[in-house]
């Protein structure tokens, strides 16, 4: 049960008690009440939802026994069937025989219970690895049954695999959608800072002045981060949205909790000094004086990120022109996208056709041309000097104006269209940007700039307005914000823009991190995925994506072989169903590791970990032929 409480001044949200254990206690062959369950459980090694206690379970299939292990002191059943029952055999035997089907070599039925403080629910839950039998599943869910407490207690469906088996196991089950539904916790960010804590009407956040030194409570989706010491938002979020990523790099304290805007505790914090921290299970708010705030607080000064520009190319570059070596050229996006050009001759997915960049000369030419550099010089140091925000709103609007409404010049139109028609039938072409400040290690940008569509021939969504827009983007007041944040030198930032077909017609969309977000160090790619072109980085209210957690193309053999797809939540979109069908998730898998697998040892050739190292990549499935597109990849920055 959730329980709060004040003791000296710290409020305490979702506190979850514990029990300590003898380390002579290994375990219990029942559990007749709470403390007993208290007494040996831990948190679990994956943390897919938030607020929950779990314990490890091992049945013995030979001698019938049934053991709830401590698991403060078995961190994994192998340890404790090793160390406590002796068996002879390596992990790798013990994985290879006790996660199969088949009885041969097998002796235990091994899984976890975790409790959902959230609904108060119990949920026997197997490893994503394991291919335990229908009747090895009842024998072991009843066994536990008998053996607890437990009023509310399911099997939990984690696995397409088990999805499917729903109607035939005859025993009480619950699906991810049902318990990603049921949280009232997110630790989004898990971070700690110092602020004002304010309550926040989203709809009129500009009129509330939100300073850096904020941490702000709010009730709906928010398009724009604005830069604040923290967030507590009441709405859930997939660690892919732009609040998760944006409040990683930032490196800010980020929590969702459903019913923030219910709590009087809170609420007895509204505009005060406090103290934010997130953590997995819980957060933490302590009030804190006027003087320790500007301690905390005191800045210190950070050293000026200068970027490098080249503008000396003056023509339009091809796509297999384009690689790592780019960015200073024509920036992160488009730089990036000749990596994946020259992969995907040899690998199995696609990249978005018609395909080439417009240099950063081009951007430079137009805003020294419309007069727009001027202001650009003058805004920077006026915002350097006197931090006015009102007075940097108005200063942005004009530099974006004079880009809008200068003319293009009619040359690089010409070039432009030429291009397009010169690599194939398509004319609904996407104008994406691409600057030296987004997709690079340290500063992802994402979400802060703008990308069009453009028509050859049309009027309405000319060639020349998409363009123009894109480069104007590079101005608009979150993305400067967010640059000064990170100290970039404004001076020294440029747009290029990268140049490809539309998809009028994908069948689903979606982002993928090439590391496992729920364990660290561990195996599995994170994949959100949604119907159609419904956003999966900003979803409109109440809408959920597939969130699912793929092993294939990894190195391990053991789960390779499996195929497995452990699912975390579905999109409410899609009937319940998967968006994408397995053997598309495994294919998508298997193609994210040999991106990675580039990235790693060519590319950013990392000192990181292999398992610690993750990339940020979009994609999509086009047509009725669903195939599959990688159409950017960006360094993960966590």
């Amino acid at each position: 049960m959730i329980t709060s409480y004040i003791k000296k001044h710290l409020v305490v949200l979702f506190i979850v008690t514990s029990t300590l254990v003898t380390s002579q206690t290994k375990f219990k062959r029942v559990l007749t009440s709470a403390s007993d369950f208290n007494a040996l459980k831990t948190t679990p090694n994956t943390n897919k939802y938030g607020n929950i206690d779990a314990l490890k379970v091992v049945f013995d299939i030979e001698e019938k026994q049934l053991y709830f292990i401590n698991s403060k002191t078995y961190k994994y059943h192998y340890r404790f069937c090793k160390g406590y029952l002796e068996i002879p055999q390596t992990l790798k035997e013990f994985n290879n025989s006790n996660y199969k089907a088949q009885h041969k070599d097998k002796r235990f039925l091994l899984g976890n219970i975790n409790h959902y403080l959230a609904n108060d629910t119990y949920n026997l839950e197997l490893s994503p690895i394991d291919d335990m039998l229908i009747g090895d599943i009842k024998t072991f869910y009843d066994a536990i049954k008998e053996a607890t407490y437990f009023e509310n207690f399911n099997f939990f469906l984690n696995t397409s695999r088990l999805e499917k088996l729903r109607s035939v196991l005859g025993i009480p089950a619950i699906s991810a959608s049902d318990l990603y539904g049921d949280q009232t916790y997110q630790a989004v960010s898990a971070q700690k800072s110092y602020g004002c804590l304010k309550f926040v009407d989203v709809d009129s956040l500009k009129q509330n002045n939100i300073t850096k030194h904020d941490i702000i409570v709010i009730n709906q989706p928010i398009l724009e981060l604005p830069i604040t010491a923290g967030v507590i938002t009441t709405i859930l979020q997939t660690p892919l949205s732009h609040i998760s990523v944006l409040g990683k790099n930032r490196q800010i304290p980020i929590a969702a909790y459903t019913k923030a805007m219910q709590s009087d505790i809170l609420k007895s914090f509204d505009n005060q000094y406090v103290s934010f921290e997130v953590t997995l299970d819980t957060f933490y708010i302590k009030p804190i004086s006027k003087e320790q705030f500007e301690r905390k607080t005191k800045k210190k000064k950070k050293e000026t990120l200068f970027l490098e520009t080249n503008i000396s190319v003056k023509h339009l570059i091809d796509v297999d022109d384009l690689n790592q070596n780019s960015i200073n050229t024509v920036g992160g996006k488009a730089a990036n996208f000749g990596v994946l050009y020259d992969l995907a001759k040899k690998e199995q997915f696609k990249i978005p056709e018609s395909a080439f960049a417009i240099p950063f000369h081009f951007y430079d030419t137009h805003i020294k041309a419309s007069g727009a550099d001027v202001l650009i010089k003058q805004m920077i140091y006026d915002f350097k000097i006197n931090q006015d925000t009102k007075a940097l709103t108005k200063q942005l609007k004009a530099i974006q104006k004079k880009i809008k409404k200068a003319p293009l010049s009619p040359d690089l139109i010409a070039k432009v269209e030429a291009k397009i028609k010169s690599l194939g039938d398509y004319t609904r072409m996407r104008f994406r940007s691409s600057t030296n400040a987004e997709d690079i290690v340290g500063f992802s940008g994402a979400g802060l700039y703008d990308s069009k569509t453009g028509i050859v021939g049309s009027e309405k969504k000319s060639i020349e307005k998409a363009i123009k827009k894109v480069w104007s983007s590079l101005w608009y007041e979150r993305a400067f914000l967010e640059r000064d944040y990170f100290n970039i030198d404004q001076n020294s930032i440029a747009m290029g823009i990268l140049v490809h077909r539309s998809f009028p017609n994908e069948k689903a969309n979606g982002v993928a991190i090439t590391k496992n977000l729920y364990r660290k160090n561990y195996l599995g790619n994170v994949i959100n995925v949604q119907l159609g072109e419904a956003s999966v980085v900003q979803p409109e209210d109440g809408v959920t994506c597939d969130q699912v957690i793929c092993y294939s193309g990894s190195s391990s053999k053991l789960y390779n072989d499996k195929r497995i797809v452990e699912i975390i939540s579905h999109s409410n979109l899609n009937n319940g169903d998967l968006v994408m069908t397995e053997a598309e998730l495994i294919n998508l898998s298997e193609q994210l590791e040999k991106i990675k697998k580039h990235y790693y040892y060519n590319v950013y050739k990392s000192k990181q970990k292999y398992l610690a190292f993750g990339l940020d990549i979009e994609f999509k499935l086009d047509s009725d032929d669903r195939d599959l597109y990688i159409k950017q990849v960006r360094y993960f920055n966590d």
